[in-house]
């Protein structure tokens, strides 16, 4: 009986380990957002420098997260699952003490190695560590803890910025990173499989990377060197040939990051370009919010950080209803419904002023939260539930891709936008690129953010037609 009790407390504190970690990946992923404007004055750094801060992040976990789920299950999972902690820890000591956006950058890069090395291996910890009957219960933790994070992360990081300053967001995942590696390392059984020697897809990997890093790329220097310029062209084409590749390859490999075949099925492909269009609009609208509030409104950053988290507040409240909702009446409906509501909160948003309310800005983001809510638990559900359960996890993994990489292009496409709306209104490239400027000229800046946020609100209209157009399954 003391065993069953030492283990069941051992489980126990291994699934709030994984939990942690969870959380921890989710929120300084979006804590730093409600910072981007206060980064462009404090290093008098351009608007499109400081947003890499965010997509080099995203743009590691991309490429990464996959290859280290299957390296865990190569060198074993404990290894690889202590290590992320370890660089997420790092990375997050060298980010206080960045001096120039590079650095910066550079540091968040080795975050996100750490932060793809804790999220590929957390569920399969969690998976594999409680026992089967409750391994729906402790999964669903260990996502609902990272979606905790990540809605959560504004608040916080705005009182933060406040209080103490920027450079202290990174702070709380020093103490918490290294209790939780300690924790792991001393916990964990160690696990191999050597028959997955062969089963890593690293060109597959280097590829994706590869493709969005140059597409990214020449979307983030249009602004300054325009569309015929010899290296946008030339990071275009090199980015059509790396997918073509990158697709070629995948049709060959053993165990593919991208299982292509999955695509046949329209209620499967018509999920997953939902996915990326509404991720893609959501976080372009996220990023683009911060300096709206901030440097056209005068926020503060804690009043950013709770002005934005009101459609996170939707999200956790309904979400799990929305889950339910969909076993009984199917993804179709509740899909079509929530892409229509985000797409309708960002056409409102898209009309705000100088002048507007908070209620007014608050009300829209939580209509945005209440469409994610019914889109997200709908189209997974939907989208797993259409695939062989023996490629379930490797279709988990491509609707985690999508969602980033839809994500990464949101930011680096609607900094575009607006970059180019500004400069259609007569502002200099000195003006656009500091956001501290932009008071001067509130009006013309503020119906550029509109136009854009329009823009943008389109691609939410486009993933309405594609909800609406998937095939229905009596268990989808």
């Amino acid at each position: 009986m003391d065993q069953q009790l030492k283990s069941r407390r051992s489980s126990r504190l291994i699934l709030l380990n994984v939990c942690i970690g969870q959380a921890i990946v989710g929120l300084d992923q979006r804590a730093l957002l409600v910072a981007l404007p206060t980064l462009t004055e404090y290093f008098h750094a351009s608007f499109t420098t400081i947003r890499w801060t965010i997509l080099s992040y995203d743009l590691i976990l991309i490429g990464l997260v996959i290859t280290m789920g299957r390296l865990g299950d190569l060198f074993g999972r404990r290894r690889i699952y202590t290590a992320g902690f370890v660089l997420f820890v790092a990375g997050s000591a060298l980010c206080i003490v960045s001096q120039s956006p590079a650095q910066l950058i550079c540091f968040r890069v080795l975050q996100a190695i750490g932060g793809s090395m804790i999220s590929a291996n957390g569920r399969a910890i969690a998976s594999i560590t409680v026992p089967r009957a409750e391994r729906g219960k402790a999964l669903g933790l260990t996502s609902t803890a990272f979606h905790v994070g990540f809605l959560t992360g504004p608040p916080p990081g705005g009182h933060t910025i406040e209080t103490t300053g920027w450079r202290w967001i990174f702070s709380l995942n020093i103490p918490i990173g290294i209790w939780a590696a300690w924790l792991a390392w001393r916990l964990l059984a160690e696990t191999k499989n050597e028959e997955r020697v062969r089963s890593i897809d690293f060109t597959g990997a280097f590829l994706l990377l590869l493709t969005n890093g140059l597409f990214i790329y020449a979307v983030d220097q249009i602004p300054h060197l325009g569309w015929r310029h010899p290296t946008i062209l030339t990071s275009l084409a090199l980015a059509a040939v790396a997918c073509a590749v990158l697709i070629s390859v995948e049709r060959r490999a053993r165990t593919p990051i991208l299982i292509l075949s999955l695509f046949r099925n329209r209620l499967f492909s018509a999920g997953f370009l939902s996915l990326f269009l509404v991720a893609f609009s959501q976080v372009a609208l996220n990023f683009l919010m911060p300096f709206y509030l901030q440097n056209l409104r005068g926020f503060s950053p804690s009043q950013v950080g709770w002005i934005i988290v009101a459609d996170s507040v939707i999200i956790m409240a309904l979400a799990p209803i929305a889950g339910w909702l969909s076993d009984r009446f199917g993804s179709r409906l509740l899909c079509t419904i929530g892409c229509a509501l985000i797409a309708i909160a960002q056409l409102f948003i898209s009309t705000v002023g100088l002048d507007s309310s908070v209620l007014r800005i608050i009300l829209p983001l939580a209509l945005q939260g209440l469409g994610w809510a019914l889109f997200n638990s709908p189209n997974q559900s939907a989208i797993l539930g259409a695939v062989p359960m023996e490629r379930v996890g490797s279709a988990s993994g491509m609707v985690a891709t999508a969602a980033r990489t839809g994500g990464a292009m949101g930011v680096a496409l609607s900094a575009t936008l607006f970059s180019a709306v500004l400069s259609a209104a007569g502002l200099s490239q000195k003006q656009i690129e500091s956001p501290q400027s932009w008071s001067a000229v509130a009006e013309t800046v503020v119906t550029a953010f509109d136009h854009t946020v329009f823009l943008i609100s389109l691609f939410s209209v486009l993933a309405v037609f594609f909800s609406a157009v998937r095939n229905t399954r009596r268990k989808d």
